[in-house]
């Protein structure tokens, strides 16, 4: 018999019903049956516990204190699969950005600017179950559907039934899992687009279409459903506290402002709402070992466990922890306002933090939900007096962890330490989501909703250690990754370029090693803006990523979605080494990586940067990676000759004659993504070919009877016909020899040495190509500022009378001119910026 309890507020939902075949099929109609059920009338059984809260507030502006924010836009009702109309209230809980505030005391970017603009919002509900239970969900904006087909279930691949009950509402069976479900529901009129305006440097998030270029399609108010397992007794027993494992502190729902000095063991948060405002956090003593937040507890606050004496810390419980009532980075050294300083590491609140010893250590992780964190949601700092250290000996066991609400930018996901372990997790994350800094660490079952900022699955940022990581079964089902220029810390996999200068290539330590790493079954739904960049700051080997599933890019140009792999150099010079993965299979394998359900193939004709593959990887990385599936063809490739073509080369005629030789049965040439005709005959092939860029891609591709292929590919440079060319000397650009540069990576050396400007006429168009010494390596500073600016001067020779260039140059002409053309990589509304100008300086 069941056994179910009431709250006092009586609110009131049309209950409806309808008996579940094993066999029906994915979405069906629910026959609807009379009677109601009462939102807040929750299940307590073995089969299934849910939970409400009395003081809600269901609004998206700020609440108070003592009250949690209600979704006003979905409602959840739980039953078993055994008696369907026996159905139970589960609190909706609803996270707005900013705590629907304002920027409180700072009006810097925090993150949050697009999902405020745009209204988003995050709702979940959780419960307990161990038995297969049907959940109804019903959107509340007035929005109607007609088909559970207009509902979509994410991840997609976990296959849940959907019933259509009525207009509003419908049915998702869920299974009993020991794993639990982790899962997102979404109605189709709730759905909106975010698009790049490709303003700047990067661009900017609008959800206007018009002349933008869309990024992420996802729900306006999302809906989340978090099915718990009931824990058998013996995981009930290590994870809820009873008197038996130590001495407990209960504190009382309301103002929680008091935990530094408790002599207690454990504190226990049972159901109810608890705050610790705005200006504390719990910095609890050392005698703490265990925070336990019950079904039902929501805390508001972040707590601190500064000592490094405790062997085993707990934080378990399926409440909440919410950072919603602190600003963005809420510095404890400056009363909880924002941070002002550069950065605060070390002061910030974060909403779990922990210390560490030399000695061993465990945490337990589990159950939680994070809402909101204010800067990062976990870290573990280790100290030698008062220097910070590397952490060791620090081993955690994560499980059932849920983040939402993650806003603000720097809201990273978790960082496992040696030995560490983790899985069926829900990560909403503004940074950097799975940390894979250290050894022997393992990853399994992860849903990830990723918001603009740093990649997916990190393990970059400075030269490092690590071997024997596992991550299997990662489910991206939304990412909102939109910039369109080239960042070195973001797609779905990222060994990011070193923190303190990330246009540095000489940050490498060539005697660190990276190696045995293998990511299995990792599905990006909808699209992204590229799949992995790696910069390798130490040597790398054995990097397997097996079953990369991406359902297509997003709309930005194929230069701003390349995927790259690029060996760094210590600051001798000396680069990192990769693998030979094409020999002795030790460097990166990307095995059924797949783009649109199309297998990408270093064999065939589709992996490289302007085609479906994206990969764009330098050169002398060509025999430490490979790109294979399970279906690709076997035996012997046709043999293949190009003549006409040379790669890099520069051409002045848009028209080229290519020919060769192949014992292939179809041979294409393909000019920019257009198949150009090619005669093919005894071995033979020929064919005339446009030229229609500046920057021009041509791929040969022969094609064997057994399928497999043969590729040639060239770049080909046109700017058109040369008319002039102007040399100039390497190595006498310098100044007067006394400036210090800044160290920073983009003034690297040459890449302000001249050493020629060409002229080319292409048709009704002039265009000046000037070269330098070294690379250009752009963008530099927060602005993405460039470091060089050239400007042109043209005369008619008419006058030798010594003119000033344009101000700040510092120079002048050895006679009058008349225009100057200015390139300059900033900001182009400046008083000289990019632009051409006549001699009176008018634009």
């Amino acid at each position: 018999m069941s056994v179910a309890t009431m709250g006092a507020a009586a609110l009131v939902a049309g209950l409806l019903v309808a008996t579940p075949s094993a066999a029906a099929p994915p979405a069906t109609v629910a026959s609807p049956e009379d009677g109601a059920v009462t939102l807040d009338r929750t299940a307590n059984t073995d089969d299934l516990r849910t939970w409400w809260h009395q003081d809600t507030a269901a609004t998206t502006d700020p609440i108070a204190d003592d009250q949690v924010r209600q979704s006003p836009f979905y409602d959840a009702t739980i039953a078993t699969t055994t008696d369907p109309q026996d159905q139970f209230g589960s609190f909706v809980y609803l996270s707005v950005p900013r705590s629907g505030n304002d920027k409180i005391g700072y009006t810097e970017e925090d993150g949050a600017e697009f999902s405020s603009a745009a209204d988003l919002t995050m709702s979940w509900s959780s419960f307990e179950y161990s038995t297969d239970v049907w959940v109804d969900v019903t959107l509340k904006t007035g929005q109607a559907i007609t088909s559970a087909d207009q509902v979509t279930i994410r991840p997609t691949d976990l296959g849940l039934q959907t019933q259509l009950v009525d207009g509003d509402t419908v049915r998702v069976k869920v299974p009993f899992s020991e794993e639990g479900y982790r899962f997102s529901v979404e109605f189709d009129p709730q759905l909106i687009t975010a698009y790049n305006d490709m303003s700047g440097t990067s661009g900017k998030l609008t959800t206007s279409a018009e002349g933008n270029r869309a990024i992420s399609t996802e729900p306006q108010n999302s809906m989340l459903v978090f099915a718990n397992p009931t824990p058998s007794a013996a995981e009930a027993e290590r994870t809820i506290p009873t008197e038996q494992s130590g001495t407990i502190y209960r504190p009382q729902p309301g103002l929680v402002n008091d935990l530094d000095d408790i002599t207690q063991e454990i504190v226990y948060f049972g159901p109810g709402t608890y705050n610790m405002g705005a200006d504390y956090h719990a910095v609890l003593p050392e005698n703490v070992r265990w925070v336990y937040l019950a079904p039902g507890a929501y805390v508001k606050g972040a707590f601190r466990f500064p000592h490094e004496t405790q062997p085993q810390f707990k934080v378990t419980g399926l409440g909440v922890l919410s950072g919603e009532q602190y600003v963005y980075e809420a510095d404890t050294s400056n009363g909880y306002r924002h941070n002002v300083n550069d950065n605060c590491h070390v002061t910030c609140v974060k909403m779990l933090q922990f210390e560490s010893s030399t000695q061993p250590q465990t945490l337990e992780l589990q159950g939680v939900t994070i809402n909101q964190p204010p800067y990062h949601s976990f870290v573990v700092y280790a100290h030698e007096g008062d220097n910070e250290v590397g952490v060791e000996n620090f081993q955690m066991n994560v499980d059932n962890y849920k983040q939402v609400g993650s806003w603000y930018w720097q809201t990273d996901g978790i960082e496992l330490y040696d030995g560490g372990r983790m899985k069926n997790t829900f990560f909403h994350a503004n940074d950097d989501v799975l940390k894979m800094y250290h050894s022997d660490v393992a990853i399994e079952n992860t849903v990830i909703w990723k918001n603009e900022n740093g990649p997916v699955i990190q393990w970059g940022w400075t030269p490092r250690e690590i071997q024997d990581v596992t991550v299997t079964n990662t489910d991206v089902i939304h990412n909102r990754m939109y910039w369109k220029d080239t960042k070195y810390n973001t797609c779905i996999f990222n060994s990011s370029s070193h923190w303190q200068d990330m246009g540095a290539t000489d940050r490498a330590d060539t005697a660190t090693t990276v190696k045995n790493m293998r990511f299995s079954d990792t599905r990006v739904e909808g699209t992204t803006n590229c799949a992995l960049r790696i910069y390798a700051l130490s040597n790398t080997e054995n990097i397997e990523i097996d079953g990369l599933h991406i359902d297509a890019w997003n709309e930005l140009d194929a230069a701003e979605q390349v995927n790259q792999l690029k060996r760094y150099a210590d600051p001798a010079g000396i680069k990192v080494t990769l693998g030979n993965e094409v020999t002795d299979g030790n460097g990166l394998l990307l095995h059924n990586y797949t783009v649109g359900g199309v297998p990408i193939l270093k064999a065939g004709d589709n992996w490289a940067s302007t085609e479906l593959g994206r990969l764009d990887f330098d050169a002398d990385t060509w025999d430490s990676w490979n790109a294979t599936s399970d279906d690709q063809p076997a035996g012997p490739a046709p043999a293949l000759t190009v003549d006409g073509l040379q790669d890099g080369a520069t051409t002045s005629s848009r028209t080229l004659h290519v020919a060769g030789t192949t014992d292939a049965a179809e041979l294409t040439v393909t000019v920019n993504g257009t198949d150009t005709p090619a005669t093919l005959a005894d071995g033979q092939f020929a064919a005339d070919i446009e030229l229609d860029q500046i920057t021009n891609r041509v791929r040969i591709t022969a094609v064997a009877d057994n399928g497999l292929m043969t590729v040639q590919r060239f770049t080909i440079y046109t700017f058109g016909t040369k008319v002039g060319t102007i040399p100039d000397p390497a190595g006498d650009d310098h100044g007067p020899g006394s400036y210090l540069y800044p160290s920073d990576g983009a003034f690297n050396p040459g890449s302000f040495d001249l050493t020629g400007l060409d002229v080319y006429e292409d048709g009704d168009t002039v265009r000046f190509v000037v070269s330098t010494a070294g690379e250009v390596r752009n963008p530099w500073g927060g602005n993405g500022m460039s470091t060089q600016r050239v400007n042109i001067y043209l005369s008619d020779r008419s006058s030798d009378t010594t003119t000033p260039l344009l101000p700040g140059t510092n120079t002048s002409a050895a006679g009058a001119w008349q225009y100057a053309v200015v390139a300059d990589g900033r900001n182009d509304a400046s008083r000289f910026g990019g632009g051409t100008y006549d001699a009176d300086h008018a634009r």
